[in-house]
């Protein structure tokens, strides 16, 4: 049976029928409503459609009602309220058009092109034109007094069906134009924490709710040499797991976030769940894991449009891992994980401006690190390396800032009392097992204070460096502090190294002078010792023991080697002419020439250039230089000897060499050490040793020949224990190649 809901108001009456049939199911609590607005000026109109409306339920929602009794109070209500599906709208309030003047408003002023519009009038003589309804998209018109309830659902279920459409397409179109506009400032993004944090909030925004519960996790970039895979940590958080950011996935006890993550832990992995998603982005070292639960129901479009934010996300990933890989090259050493040179200076330059003066920088040298890395190879080399960097890093507390400054060199900076090389030599009394082998490492380290700091981070790390040379060079100790008088001694050591090097280019200032050798026999000239002499320009007669160091450091020992060795030859050619002939001429070569590919070649080729016999030609090694690298000189000796050169071991006795490394070396002569002629005495340790170095030659096979001989004490004592040859001050000392024939006809 029918009955009317409200009675007839004036002229301007709504007489809705009570046509309903059955209700549809009662929706989803927590869905939202379509928010419906009535405008008209008289009350009754607003109680009978409420009334007529109250229980009605369209696409699963039910109704809220928003009244306004004006065209005025309407603008109002829709400038302060977003998401109005439809308008009831009365043609015909405080004036004949203002219905019509509110739906311009609605379309050109508010921009609401979504919300549909249903006009209704009591008065049929103001209906609009249908121009009026086609250009500002009116959903309907109907005069009140045809308006059924089945008529009034209708056409409000065709309306909000509308307007669902077309805001879903205008949703579709702001979030796809926000997708679009983000991408620059994600591709922008340099630090991971940043960029995770931007990319969570746009997923949320996009979904709908900003507040949403989320995180983005993702493993530490880049990974470097780290063993097995990392586990993922959260970049960024939201909601309710804002307090984890930081921290491993595992932190949070949420079994279904582990699940979702475990679900999509593959690339291009998804869920869509009707309140939230998960995300895989990315792929390799640069993916990612993005989880948002969210309040309200997600549909099918913002799920598409999710998928294309994702793509957006992985270029962006990409990217900022890639910086981060960069910072990581350009900071970091890929091999240790420790922080590099450049970082190290930038932890000194941060403490000098802080003004923490109380700090120590150590800088540490493995000892022989190369010898290790050439006879057990690169790959144990860098294990010792690693193995090296563990034992400091446990060995000092994480305040203590660890670096590798170079190859096998790292850096410490931390509080005065906490940096003692001390507690650096005592890590290492140990030794370090690697791939199986047992290998003791000798760490040297040069130091200097914070207090005493001239300069900036590299100045600093220049002193330590100054300091750790220092160290090296006297071996009294393993450590050293920097000074001001290393620094003057490391400035004069450049400016001699500068003025050496333009003496070798242009060959001016240097020469050679020779001493003789004399056989103790007979009292004859043997032979010559050639050396090398150096006057700067500045007329200065600069030491032996002060440039050769230095050119053999720099490697122009090289260069300076072969100028010794070629004008030797060519002396010896002269010599001959001269009607000196079978003079044997002796020359120093370093450790460093021995080093060279190049130098039996170029031995020869002197050699041979100036028509020498290379049997007269004999190359003096040390006896320290003999010890080490014992494969490379043996070799070059063998090669050498095998030529027909000779070869002398210089300073012996210094070096403690045993019998069975004398036997595998290519030998013909043995030079005792001048410290212990000068020690002659009857019953001297300097006596001891030289007899028992005559007789070693003499059981070896190699003659022996001592230098430093200043007396003829010293003379007598040699020729008694059996030396064959001299040479020192008491024959003469070195002379100029025009001098050196006269001592030839001298006896001694």
């Amino acid at each position: 049976m029918k009955k009317r809901s409200a009675p007839a108001v004036g002229n301007d009456f709504v007489e809705i029928l009570d046509d309903r049939g059955e209700r549809e199911v009662a929706p989803d609590p927590g869905a939202p409503t379509w928010r419906l607005l009535i405008v008209d000026d008289e009350p009754d109109v607003h109680s009978a459609t409420v009334f007529a409306l109250k229980d009605l339920i369209i696409a699963g929602r039910k109704l809220e009602f928003l009244h306004a009794y004006s065209a005025v109070e309407a603008r109002r209500l829709m400038e302060m309220t977003p998401g109005i599906a439809v308008v009831l709208l009365d043609v015909v309030m405080e004036k004949g058009d203002a219905g019509l003047l509110l739906v311009r408003a609605i379309r050109d002023e508010l921009g609401c092109v979504d919300t549909r519009i249903i006009l209704r009038t009591g008065q049929p003589g103001y209906a609009p034109e249908l121009e009026v309804i086609r250009d500002y998209d009116i959903n309907d018109y109907k005069t009140k007094s045809e308006l059924t309830r089945t008529r009034l659902v209708t056409s409000l279920t065709t309306a909000i069906r509308s307007y669902e459409q077309i805001h879903k397409a205008l949703e579709s179109e702001r979030a796809m134009d926000r997708i679009v506009r983000s991408a620059p400032a994600l591709l922008t993004q340099r630090n991971i924490g940043d960029f995770a944090e931007q990319a969570l909030r746009l997923m949320a925004g996009l979904l709908g709710d900003d507040a949403a519960d989320g995180v983005f996790c993702t493993r530490r970039l880049p990974l470097g040499e780290a063993n097995g895979e990392a586990p993922l940590y959260i970049a960024a958080a939201l909601g309710a797991y804002a307090p984890f950011k930081g921290q491993d996935v595992a932190a949070i006890a949420d079994a279904g976030l582990l699940d979702a993550l475990e679900r999509c832990a593959l690339p291009g992995g998804r869920l869509h769940e009707n309140n939230g998603i998960a995300l895989c982005v990315g792929a390799g070292d640069s993916r990612a894991l993005l989880y948002l639960r969210v309040r309200n129901p997600l549909n099918d479009m913002v799920r598409r449009l999710a998928d294309v934010l994702s793509v957006s996300i992985a270029a962006g990933l990409e990217n900022v891992a890639l910086f981060q890989k960069l910072d990581f090259s350009a900071y970091m050493d890929p091999l240790s994980g420790l922080p590099n040179r450049a970082s190290f200076v930038s932890m000194i330059d941060d403490c000098l401006r802080r003004g923490e003066a109380n700090r120590t920088v150590a800088l540490i040298e493995v000892d022989h690190f190369s010898d290790i890395n050439a006879a057990l190879g690169h790959e144990t080399g860098d294990q010792l390396l690693k193995a090296v960097a563990k034992r400091l890093r446990d060995g000092f507390p994480a305040e203590v800032a660890l670096a590798r400054v170079s190859g096998d060199k790292y850096g410490l900076l931390g509080e005065d009392g906490r940096v003692d090389p001390g507690q650096v030599l005592a890590l290492f009394e140990r030794s370090c097992v690697v791939d199986g082998q047992s290998l003791m490492i000798q760490p040297y380290i040069g130091l200097e204070r914070l207090t005493e700091a001239d300069g900036s981070g590299a100045d600093v790390l220049k002193n330590a460096t100054i300091a750790l040379s220092r160290a090296k060079s006297e071996r009294r100790q393993q450590w050293q502090y920097f000074t001001r008088e290393m620094q003057t001694t490391a400035e004069e050591r450049l400016e001699l190294l500068h003025d050496l090097r333009h003496a070798t280019e242009a060959k001016r200032g240097l020469s050679l002078v020779y001493q003789p050798q004399v056989e103790i026999a007979s009292g004859k000239v043997s032979g010559a010792e050639a050396l090398l002499r150096w006057k700067n320009d500045r007329g200065e007669s600069i030491p032996p023991d002060r440039f050769i160091p230095v050119a053999e450091y720099s490697h122009l020992i090289i260069e300076l080697g072969e100028w010794v060795l070629r004008s030797a030859c060519e002396q010896l050619g002269e010599w001959d002419r001269a009607g000196l002939p079978g003079l044997r001429m002796s020359v120093n070569v370093s450790l460093v020439q021995f080093r060279d590919p190049d130098f039996v070649g170029m031995a020869r080729r002197c050699i041979l250039g100036y028509g020498i016999d290379p049997r007269r030609i004999e190359l003096e090694i040390t006896e320290s230089m003999a010890l080490s690298e014992a494969e490379t000189v043996v070799d070059t000796m063998n090669q050498m000897k095998s030529f027909g050169v000779s070869i002398a071991v210089d300073d012996f006795g210094s070096g403690f060499s045993s019998l069975g490394h004398l036997q595998r070396l290519p030998l013909n002569r043995l030079k005792i050490d001048r410290v212990f002629v000068k020690d002659l005495t009857a019953g001297s340790s300097g006596a001891t040793i030289a007899d028992t170095i005559v007789k070693l030659g003499h059981m070896l096979g190699l003659a022996v020949i001592a230098e430093g001989v200043e007396t003829g004490e010293q003379l007598d004592a040699l020729r008694r224990m059996g030396c064959q040859e001299v040479q020192g001050f008491y024959f003469s000392p070195p002379v100029s190649a025009a001098d050196f024939p006269a001592l030839v006809g001298k006896r001694l």
